[in-house]
């Protein structure tokens, strides 16, 4: 299993791509006016989810559960995202069982984010099953999203990053097999440039993929994506790419500019499932994507 040693590779040979998937959702109609002006206001004014097909719940937007059904009911996204420490805070209790009822009422699938660094030994394994066990009546699967290059275990040293790497590897498999045992869906979610490390026969993206139902490749550094050549396409499984603010502090601008550095460098094949984004982003992506078809 992950015993092979990785290595980081800085060049990529470039690959032409001759399939080119557009992903296009019409514009349906707004929100109502039911809803409450500080959310309704966020909601209105964007076209923002118009070719975007997975929504992350942000804490604002939680706190108006009928203003996330309206949201829901107008764009149908695929799948609907929400964080773990969300459904901690005050009144929002019975927040996880109000949106299992909307994502399933409009046939879209409900995905809990836990984790963070939790996961590593015996003590991280533990803490997911209890989250699993704790809220799978109202999922349909959990997000895993680890960023150890935000913690002090990780360290600039190759042989330091590859151990940790195979140890994510290794709880990606333990956490695998619990899941299946309940019947849901396990997402491992890590940042992209992670895809760059490379072993004898795969990339490290590849190896998740053994241990995973999907990949989320979470879009955390503007500079790392302009310099890195992304071989995301030759995975096999699918995969989503996180636009959120979930992780890292992004600004709209900076979601805005690794938007278009996506849409320029990659043509995307059907393993890619999608784009996640906020529920209360004010990035104008179809306007974005305007902008990139004009310039070609």
């Amino acid at each position: 299993m992950a015993n092979q040693i990785l290595i980081m590779t800085n060049d990529f040979k470039k690959k032409s791509i001759s399939i080119a998937i557009a992903i296009v959702i019409a514009i349906t109609s707004c929100c109502s006016s039911e809803a409450k002006p500080e959310i309704n206001e966020q909601i209105d004014k964007k076209h923002l989810l118009t070719e975007l097909d997975h929504i992350n719940i942000s804490v604002r937007a939680a706190k108006n559960v009928k203003s996330v059904e309206e949201l829901v009911k107008s764009k149908r996204p695929k799948a609907i995202y929400i964080e773990q420490w969300i459904l901690a805070e005050k009144g929002n209790e019975n927040l996880l069982q109000k949106l299992h009822k909307i994502a399933h009422k409009y046939e879209a699938k409900l995905y809990l984010f836990i984790g963070r660094d939790s996961w590593f030994g015996r003590k991280g394994l533990v803490n997911v099953i209890a989250a699993l066990d704790q809220y799978e009546n109202h999922i349909d699967g959990i997000i895993l999203k680890t960023q150890p290059n935000k913690i002090n275990i990780w360290k600039n040293a190759v042989e330091f990053q590859v151990q940790t790497l195979n140890q994510m590897l290794d709880a990606y498999s333990a956490i695998y097999i619990e899941t299946k045992k309940r019947n849901k869906q396990f997402i491992a979610d890590f940042p992209f440039w992670f895809s760059a490390y490379e072993g004898p026969k795969k990339s490290f993206a590849e190896n998740v993929c053994d241990y995973t139902d999907k990949v989320i490749f979470l879009i955390d550094d503007l500079d790392k994506l302009e310099k890195l050549d992304i071989k995301w396409n030759d995975i096999t499984c699918a995969y989503n790419i996180d636009l959120t603010k979930h992780a890292t502090v992004l600004s709209d601008d900076d979601i805005s500019d690794m938007y278009k550095t996506i849409k320029s460098k990659l043509t995307f094949y059907s393993n890619f499932n999608g784009f996640i984004i906020d529920s209360d982003s004010n990035v104008d992506f179809k306007e974005i994507d305007e902008e990139i078809s004009e310039k070609n």
